[in-house]
């Protein structure tokens, strides 16, 4: 019986057909055949660790979904002729280094455009609405077509890449942004154009499900008692801040509880009516969105509210869970705490292990890369293992736990929602720890710590989180 597996190779997926009985040495000649890899130089990362020559195929137990990563120099890049004196991390100098360490691509500052580059780096980092994005091959939306070419020139890892069709046809198809002031494109509001992007995905590829939340929502009428419910879904969860706000946590319970008026019919008169929201559905990508902004009619502009709200790097929504799900959620969540404390312990030890000084940093990038990957997938593979069997980890649109990791965060600097600077920031893939980040300030990246992303909880006229991006602790 012959099956077909997946590798991933420099970025590109290839198929490879292999009988049942088929080996490691029989996988890794295909793989050579595909990418120019030698044997001795290919390194396959499977359940368990690296492939060897003689374990068969089919009874690694491999998820057939989910595509097997392998590294190695091909031999059309190996040098030819008299071999070059070898180079050390230490002696590069900064631009060498971002290669070796594959600095992501900025993003050129078209005329007051850093609020849609700082957007459009957050959907790219989003990695699974970006691959939806890479398969679209319709014509219907200009704009979506106009993401695909240009989250292409991205993934090449170019210094910068000048973002003017994306551009062209966003202000097309959102005339409001392309609002001019003495002939110069005015500056705009970020979180307006991150969910008009998201907005433009939702009608022609199928994000909803990674990104909404549901919410059962309780009436109570303060005046007859009366009590009915119903069900409603957003894209984001709002923080609401006032003079008491001062964790991300206050601010999200100010938006799930509110007070309205509305008509009773019974009493034929308008009554205040307390609605209570609790989450129905957690979504794999949660984005949160700081409510700074509002409008002062008096300067006729849009202020910020510059109070300082601190903001987890996990999030637990577990306290406002609806309970129809919440026991459930905990129960992963709890299980999942467990597989972490294993996972620290090899990534302290990673940490720990000195460099082979004998490698040229390409090689000690791989090899790097190789163990980082290994970490994940055991982690990934241990998740799985406490999961329903409903659950398929590759395809999940939903969080199985209450946890969330915190991966993006759009900044802006200044008191007006039409002027300042906004930037993002996000998590460095390749670092276990989370402790090292990117910084996109159009075309200039620059790696930051995790202390950095602490100091942007606001608090002046400073760089403040605008919009955070968290992903399923797991997925």
């Amino acid at each position: 019986m012959a099956y077909v597996i997946t590798i991933k190779n420099a970025g590109k997926l290839h198929e490879i057909p292999l009988e049942e009985t088929a080996t490691g040495s029989v996988l890794k000649q295909k793989i050579r055949e595909l990418t120019q890899i030698p044997e001795s130089r290919q390194k396959i990362l499977v359940k368990g660790g690296k492939l060897t020559d003689d374990a068969v195929i089919s009874s690694l137990g491999l998820n057939l979904k989910a595509p097997i990563m392998v590294l190695g120099t091909p031999d059309k890049d190996l040098p030819i002729g008299v071999p070059k004196k070898q180079v050390f991390l230490e002696e590069l100098n900064d631009k060498q280094l971002g290669k070796v360490s594959q600095e992501p691509s900025g993003l050129q500052n078209l005329g007051n455009t850093c609020y849609l580059n700082s957007s459009l780096q957050t959907i790219f980092s989003m990695k699974d609405i970006c691959k939806k994005i890479q398969e679209y091959n319709g014509t219907s939306n200009p704009l979506v077509k106009a993401l695909k070419t240009l989250f292409e020139n991205m993934s090449k890892k170019q210094d910068n890449v000048a973002p003017m069709i994306a551009l062209m046809q966003f202000r097309s198809q959102f005339p409001q942004f392309a609002e001019q002031e003495m002939g110069v494109y005015k500056q705009q509001d970020a979180e307006e154009a991150f969910s008009q992007l998201l907005n433009s995905l939702s009608s022609v590829l199928e994000v909803d499900d990674l990104l909404r939340i549901g919410y059962k929502v309780v009436s109570k009428d303060l005046t007859s008692g009366e009590e009915s419910e119903s069900s409603d879904i957003a894209l984001k969860l709002n923080c609401y801040i006032d003079i008491k706000t001062n964790f991300l946590r206050d601010g999200i319970l100010n938006g799930l509880k509110e007070t309205i008026e509305k008509y009773n019919e019974g009493l034929q008169t308008n009554t205040e009516h307390e609605l209570t929201k609790t989450i129905t559905r957690l979504p794999k990508y949660l984005t949160v969105h700081f409510v700074r902004f509002f409008w002062r009619k008096d300067t006729k502009k849009k202020s910020k509210i510059l109070r300082k709200v601190l903001f987890p790097f996990e999030l637990d929504l577990a306290e406002m869970l609806d309970d129809s799900i919440k026991a459930e959620k905990v129960a992963i969540r709890d299980k999942l705490r467990s597989i972490e404390k294993d996972n620290e312990d090899l990534v302290r030890d990673f940490k720990k292990v000195k460099k082979d000084s004998s490698m040229t940093p390409q090689q000690q990038a791989e090899e790097d890369e190789m163990k980082i990957a290994s970490i994940k997938s055991k982690f990934k593979d241990d998740f799985a293992d406490i999961l329903p069997k409903t659950i398929d980890i590759e395809s999940a649109t939903e969080n199985p736990s209450s946890v969330y990791e915190l991966t993006t965060v759009i900044t802006h600097s200044g008191i007006s929602a039409d002027s300042g600077h906004y930037q993002a920031f996000a998590k460095n893939e390749a670092d276990l720890g989370g402790d090292s980040w990117w910084r996109f300030d159009d075309n200039k990246v620059s790696a930051v710590s995790r202390e950095k992303i602490e100091t942007l909880a606001g608090g002046g006229e400073s760089d403040s989180a605008l919009i955070l991006v968290y992903k399923a602790k797991g997925l």
